[in-house]
């Protein structure tokens, strides 16, 4: 529990985690289990296979840079933002700018997400959306999410392609894919279509479990477009 409320102040704070491995700092392990990342690679919507499309396709256009309010990374709602886009609702776009305009320090965790989507709605005077909140390892409720046109936020501990100079750090990103074969990361500070990373379940449990020996996710209820029609 105690390790569970020092990474949540970290994510709070939106600050990088000190490696902790005895392999050294460039151990790429969550918790010391050195196994090695060997699948995951960036690139576009397509898998590097060539055999898996992109489930959940925000456009490129549509992407947006994470940013800080009162000097704390916005990760968490930018997540929610991208979400929120995909799903066409309103009340929750441009979640970071609105923080900044309201003076509310950046950081996320899941009581402060709770508290200010009533809040936002509120304040826009539109209805408010329905959300869920997960923390746990289960796979199958991210996999259900996607596969049902929702793009979670979940927590993001080490990039398995070696951004952030291989450190750990405290993040959350967007899962835009998420199948037996292919768990596909949006983060927010490598945006764009040909800035994805595509990693294993396997390669993926490891960064989304990585602070605390569980991840969070939130998953808005309202689901995206329709998919694009297929021969």
């Amino acid at each position: 529990m105690t390790r569970i409320i020092a990474v949540l102040a970290w994510l709070a704070l939106g600050l990088p985690l000190l490696a902790d491995c005895p392999c050294g700092s460039d151990c790429r392990c969550p918790d010391c289990q050195c196994t090695p990342w060997v699948e995951a690679k960036v690139g576009g919507r397509v898998a590097p296979d060539g055999k898996v499309e992109l489930q959940i396709d925000l456009p490129g256009s549509l992407h947006q840079k994470n940013i800080a309010s009162s000097g704390l990374g916005c990760c968490v709602f930018r997540s929610i933002d991208h979400a929120a886009r995909w799903a066409n609702i309103p009340a929750l776009q441009h979640f970071p700018e609105w923080m900044v305009q309201k003076h509310i320090p950046g950081g996320g965790y899941p009581q402060k997400v709770a508290d200010l989507i009533p809040k936002i709605a509120k304040d826009r005077k539109m209805p408010e959306p329905d959300f869920v909140q997960v923390e746990g390892n289960d796979l199958e409720i991210l996999k259900l999410a996607t596969a049902t046109g929702r793009m979670p936020g979940v927590t993001y501990s080490k990039s398995p392609t070696g951004r952030y100079g291989g450190q750990r750090i405290a993040h959350m990103v967007n899962i835009v894919h998420a199948d037996d074969q292919w768990f596909v990361v949006l983060d927010n500070n490598y945006i764009g279509e040909n800035n994805y990373e595509w990693m294993t379940p396997q390669e993926f449990l490891k960064t989304y479990s990585g602070m605390g020996g569980r991840g969070w996710a939130v998953i808005l209820i309202p689901n995206g477009p329709p998919p694009i029609p297929r021969n």
